[in-house]
């Protein structure tokens, strides 16, 4: 088994390996609620208004280098921005204007980005543990699809975390370093996990990852992303706009289950 120090090690030259990439561009994680978060920990007005100057600064900047929000990036940035926060901040009312007017990418997956697949691939091979071309993963993802199990697994569809921590609740959970997963080692607590996956639990995960692959590198578009969802985990359309989101917010998280897919 690997030893956690082993673990750290990748994961700490994973989170380094990022910072290459158009992430460094992108202060705000668009799926937390940051001023929420900031009233709960005290943070200060001055400090808040400086934050949303900085995003605003970043987001120029991101832009002259060809990195750009997609549509459901932007507006779930404004979701944030309410206006009981833009009454009390002119910073902040400041920023909603700017994102109003903001021209998004075309697209919604991280290949439109410069560098996008590579980056994508980077988060690809961390999260499986193995290093695979997304084309044959696609394939043995679609096969295992066209096997309709038809057993549905409840999950959340209101949470901002990653969707694959519901599936790894029962699982006794690893310490990681990515505050992004919540401090815990995705990978590492799947693969020491000693429960049983049920069958919705499997079509979940494996509908998550093909979907995954299609949006961030082969093009999908949203009609495509949400049909798939819809029609092979027999969610509605607003579940299914859940895990859409939470795909384009935590790109290829769902591949810490891999192993136990293609193995099932």
């Amino acid at each position: 088994m690997t030893s956690f120090g082993e673990v750290a090690v990748q994961e700490a030259q994973y989170l380094s390996i990022q910072q290459r990439y158009p992430e460094r561009f992108l202060p705000w994680p668009v799926h937390i609620n940051l001023p929420k978060v900031a009233q709960e920990r005290g943070v200060s007005s001055s400090q808040l208004d400086t934050w949303y100057t900085y995003v605003e600064s970043r987001l120029n900047e991101a832009r002259e280098s060809k990195i750009v929000l997609n549509r459901l990036e932007r507006n779930q940035l404004l979701e944030h921005l309410t206006p009981e926060v833009t009454r009390q901040s002119q910073a902040a009312r400041q920023l909603m204007e700017y994102l109003e007017s903001y021209r998004v990418r075309s697209s919604l997956g991280m290949y439109q980005l410069p560098n996008g697949k590579e980056w994508y691939q980077s988060k690809l091979n961390f999260y499986s543990g193995t290093v695979n071309a997304p084309e044959s993963l696609l394939s043995e993802l679609q096969s295992v699809t066209s096997n309709t199990w038809d057993v549905m697994v409840q999950v959340n569809y209101k949470t901002s975390d990653p969707l694959v921590h519901q599936l790894l609740a029962k699982c006794d959970k690893a310490a990681g370093l990515n505050w992004r997963d919540q401090f815990v080692s995705l990978r590492q607590t799947a693969s020491q996990c000693d429960t049983k996956w049920t069958k919705g639990e499997l079509q979940f995960a494996t509908v998550m990852m093909e979907v995954d692959l299609g949006v961030h590198y082969f093009a999908w578009s949203q009609k495509q992303a949400l049909l798939a969802l819809q029609s092979r985990l027999a969610l509605n359309e607003d579940q299914a706009f859940v895990v859409l989101k939470n795909i384009l917010f935590f790109p290829a998280t769902s591949f810490v289950l891999l192993k136990q897919i293609t193995s099932a």
